[in-house]
């Protein structure tokens, strides 16, 4: 731990520059709550205006010859218009500073959920989550996916107590990352039906409403042609698809995928909803109290996949999944070595900076994302047929 943290601090000293520049993917942020404090939001998604902005503090970066452009949706801008008033260095500070305090929020969560976490200090597990090399990329990028890893766990720990209105109210907060949410909502509305469902379109309302109000109907009505525009053109400012952890980058992210042309949205979406299905299918072990967690666990690495645009940073939201295996172990309920083995070349940073600097390959991890994900269903359905079988004569006879 104390090695990978290391190399990660040693990175962020060597790019220094390139941060105080506006390189990194903060500057979308930046430039969204800059356009909103000054009251043009319906200029919001016009790349013009956003070049101009990003001009007033990005000058000279030298990988860009146009703006980076600003694809979330409008009410999340709002979350960053308080740091416009600092400079772009001291808000990017500010950011992480404040992403650290939400990890800090996070362990403390889970500790609290997962007992077996209980002996493990809240700053020890910090730092194990600061050597994860995905939230180490929200602090390199100044990225907001662990303000979602919030979301999802309180909207994870409230669906462990049962509140499903609450954990749908949560879990509709998080619509900023909707390429992530939605599915995984779909599967979690599956499983616990129609309270659940009230809870997600009430906040979901809500975030529209926000929307509407801050870049009104054209606005909003011309986002989805944007946002479709920017994720599916690298020229635009998407990220190219070998560096996508996702089943999208899995497919899309090889020369040989050019040649094949339309029949990668096909093989795409037909595996997204064959995943989906698989793990919808887990709806009666997700009602048992003692596989929920690794249920949800799975539905979180399902989102993943599916996600049309997932980054490496956010697989932040894998810290879920990993402490609740962990706490399982700890409790000798399942077997953890076979859970945990896929997850190794995943915890492994030097891994991570090899298939992203020097490979372009970043899309290999989703194949250990996929065998994690179908070790760990194998395991749900081990559990629930032990569960479900007899006991022996014998067993009765000692019971009664």
């Amino acid at each position: 731990m104390a090695g990978i943290i290391s190399i990660h601090v040693f990175f962020l000293w060597r790019v220094r520059d390139r941060i105080a520049r506006g390189d990194p993917d903060f500057t979308v942020f930046y430039t969204a709550g800059k356009i909103l404090r000054e009251g043009r939001g319906a200029q919001l998604y016009q790349s013009n205006e956003q070049l101009a902005v990003q001009g007033e503090f990005a000058r000279n970066s030298d990988i860009r010859r146009g703006p980076l452009p600003y694809i979330h949706p409008p009410f999340e801008a709002l979350f960053f218009l308080p740091l416009t008033f600092l400079s772009y260095s001291r808000a990017f500070l500010a950011w992480n500073l404040i992403n650290l305090a939400i990890l800090f929020g996070v362990s403390r969560l889970l500790k609290n959920s997962l007992l077996s976490l209980a002996s493990i200090p809240v700053w020890q597990m910090v730092l194990l989550g600061l050597a994860f090399f995905p939230v180490f990329a929200n602090f390199h990028q100044g990225q907001d996916a662990i303000l979602l890893l919030l979301v999802v766990t309180l909207s994870f720990r409230a669906l462990d107590r049962d509140a499903d209105l609450l954990a749908g109210c949560w879990l509709g907060f998080g619509l900023f990352k909707y390429h992530l949410i939605l599915p995984l909502a779909l599967v979690l509305t599956i499983w616990r039906g129609r309270r659940f469902m009230l809870g997600f379109a009430a906040s979901g309302s809500a975030a529209v409403l926000i929307s509407l109000g801050l870049v009104g109907w054209k606005g909003v009505l011309d986002y989805p042609a944007y946002a479709w525009r920017v994720v599916s053109q690298p020229a635009f400012g998407g990220i190219p698809s070998g560096q996508l952890p996702s089943l999208f980058g899995l497919v899309a992210g090889w020369p040989f995928a050019q040649k094949i042309g339309s029949a990668v949205p096909v093989v795409v979406a037909a595996g997204s909803a064959v995943l989906l299905m698989i793990v919808a299918s887990l709806r009666k072990c997700a009602r048992d109290e003692a596989l929920f967690r690794l249920c949800f666990a799975g539905a979180v690495m399902t989102a993943l996949l599916v996600g049309l645009s997932t980054n490496s940073y956010d697989l932040s939201l894998l810290v879920v999944p990993l402490a609740v295996i962990v706490n399982c172990r700890f409790e000798r309920t399942l077997d953890g070595k076979s859970l945990i083995a896929p997850a190794i070349p995943l915890l492994i940073s030097p891994l991570w900076f090899l298939l992203w600097m020097r490979w372009q390959r970043i899309n290999l991890m989703a194949l250990f994302l996929l065998w994690w994900l179908f070790v760990l269903i194998a395991e749900v359905r081990r559990l629930q047929c032990l569960k479900e079988q007899p006991l022996p004569q014998s067993s009765l006879i000692a019971n009664a």
